[in-house]
């Protein structure tokens, strides 16, 4: 059997099991190859987030210069014996510079025991109270970063040459050296990688920006977690009292959403089935009521379950493919997991599941006939459409 192919947000781990026969993989033949799979995507719809101005709706967006600087997981292949806790990220030049949002709501953080609006006599820059935000998870960082990123890879290679350089100068030629070897192969690794940027704050100056960050392999989703690097954020943590951004969950709606789109694709009639649940449903169910003959799947697909793990919560999606069509069953749903979904992305749990059919008008008949029900009684609005005819929208209520 095929496994589905996800698409996951770095800060959500996610265990998928399939069942139906004994679990085992198989090949599929060539014809097979050309079909399309069932996908499930959770929680992998990119954050967006703007400010707007008050009784506006145009997005307000201010941003400075801001430099980022990297560690590097000691547990990747080829850093083992290189220093977790160096930071990367020069100040000649401008491989490390990016952007930041100004607008974005930060917290303050006292570095010196002054007043944020203190300023030094002599220099004119600000020596007090300072600007942040802290996600050790860098959600709520990519909030406050503008899209000016600077590129891994360049940071990294011009640490190689700096470092290269500082060889042939005979300047520490085995640390330099060992530094050069050790980031040569982690650029070979780089698509197995991921960086967390986790902290966004303003530092000795006012409008002195810094973003850090941590290298890691992409299936560590929290830089807590990472050794020697992890206690020592802690250390920052404490003696500036960082408090973990968040969202203000009363500010996001209470309800069930659910948007099922026939949608156009280049080779097959595509169904995208998107679920918001922004509230305690205990459970929901979804129908599409399709005829199996019209259903597109490359393997024999009966029911496949995929086991959902955030912090201790699981949830059970199960997706079954049989003579009553498409059913999707989201299970244990806990009301607090909700809540701290709310507080963490500022939405609830976003499920995805886009499946294929065959053809357009017997498909699009019964679709407008899809049910959605909850396990509690609950607020449940969205549409059922097809971008081959927006005037047939039919709501859910």
């Amino acid at each position: 059997m095929k496994k589905v192919s996800f698409l996951l947000c770095a800060v959500l781990p996610f265990i998928a099991a399939c069942s139906n026969d004994d679990n085992a993989t198989v090949s599929p033949t060539p014809e097979e190859q050309q079909l399309p799979s069932t996908e499930v995507f959770v929680q992998g719809q990119t954050l967006n987030y703007s400010l707007t101005r008050s009784g506006e709706g145009d997005p307000v967006s201010e941003t400075e210069e801001a430099r980022f600087f990297i560690r590097i997981d000691g547990r990747i292949p080829g850093y083992t014996n290189q220093n977790p806790l160096l930071y990367y990220g020069r100040y000649q030049g401008t491989e490390n510079v990016g952007k930041v949002n100004t607008l974005y709501p930060y917290g303050r953080y006292n570095d010196r025991d002054y007043d944020y609006y203190e300023k030094d006599k002599k220099t004119g820059m600000n020596i007090g109270l300072f600007r942040y935000v802290f996600d050790p998870q860098g959600v709520q960082t990519k909030l406050a970063i503008a899209e000016e990123l600077p590129s891994l890879r360049g940071m990294l290679e011009h640490e190689i040459t700096v470092c290269q350089n500082d060889v042939d100068k005979g300047q520490n030629v085995e640390a330099n050296q060992a530094k050069v070897e050790a980031l040569t192969q982690i650029l070979n690794q780089e698509g197995d990688l991921h960086v967390i940027w986790y902290v966004v704050k303003e530092v000795g100056m006012q409008h002195g920006w810094h973003v850090d960050g941590v290298l890691t392999t992409k299936d560590v989703t929290d830089v807590s977690d990472i050794p020697q690097i992890g206690s020592d954020i802690a250390k920052d943590v404490d003696k500036y009292d960082f408090e973990e951004s968040h969202f203000d969950p009363s500010t996001v709606a209470d309800n069930l959403e659910v948007d099922i789109h026939l949608q156009e694709h280049k080779d097959w009639n595509e169904i995208k089935t998107s679920v918001h649940i922004r509230t305690d449903a205990e459970s929901v169910t979804i129908n599409l009521p399709i005829a199996p003959e019209y259903i597109v799947e490359q393997d024999d697909f009966a029911v496949r379950i995929f086991d959902y793990y955030y912090k201790e919560y699981e949830l059970t999606h199960e997706i079954t493919h049989d003579a009553n069509g498409i059913t999707i069953s989201i299970t244990g749903i806990d009301p607090e997991f909700i809540q701290q979904l709310k507080s963490k992305f500022g939405d609830g749990l976003n499920v995805e599941v886009h499946s294929y059919c065959t053809q357009l008008e017997t498909v699009w008949d019964a679709l407008k006939n899809s049910t959605v029900s909850t396990g509690k009684p609950c607020t449940v609005k969205g549409q059922i459409s097809n971008a081959y005819k927006p005037d047939e929208t039919v709501l859910i209520e």
